[in-house]
């Protein structure tokens, strides 16, 4: 469910340019912030793979030497590769200058991870109980102060 739904926000970016072109954002100005949302967003999510180390998986699951990571961007975030990922499609959409693609890439795709992480936290809650419970009470999944 999660693969076809990202696809799908992928799929929004081009589409949209062929599809509604007037919906153009224009200017230098927006493909450098474009750039610089992009590549802040692939920073973050990096940084969150390596935190992870051997704990980071492409598929939802859990170890039985799994544990709570909350060093790193875990200080902040429940799931910044997941914010992450969103900045990177953000700011890839701002660089393609449409702003319907950027929307609807965006939309999907959040809509997707929250599908994805709302599995991945009853997994950490089935194998961890109460250590990852309070990490969570603590921290925003996506956006920090926020959700």
């Amino acid at each position: 469910m999660f693969r076809v739904i990202f696809f799908a926000g992928i799929l929004m970016l081009p589409l949209a340019q062929a599809l509604v072109p007037e919906a153009v954002l224009d200017g230098a100005g927006v493909f450098v912030l474009g750039t610089v949302i992009g590549w802040l967003g692939l920073l973050l999510r990096w940084w969150s793979f390596a935190t992870l180390g051997t704990y980071f998986t492409t598929v939802v699951k859990t170890s039985s030497d799994q544990v709570v990571v909350e060093r790193g961007p875990y200080r902040i975030l429940r799931h910044p590769s997941y914010t992450g990922l969103l900045a990177a499609f953000v700011g890839c959409g701002l660089m393609l200058g449409n702003w319907v693609g950027t929307a609807a890439c965006f939309l999907l795709i959040l809509v997707g991870l929250i599908y994805r992480l709302l599995r991945e936290e009853h997994a950490m809650i089935d194998s961890l109980g109460d250590a990852y419970l309070d990490f969570a009470k603590d921290r925003a999944r996506l956006v920090p102060f926020v959700w």
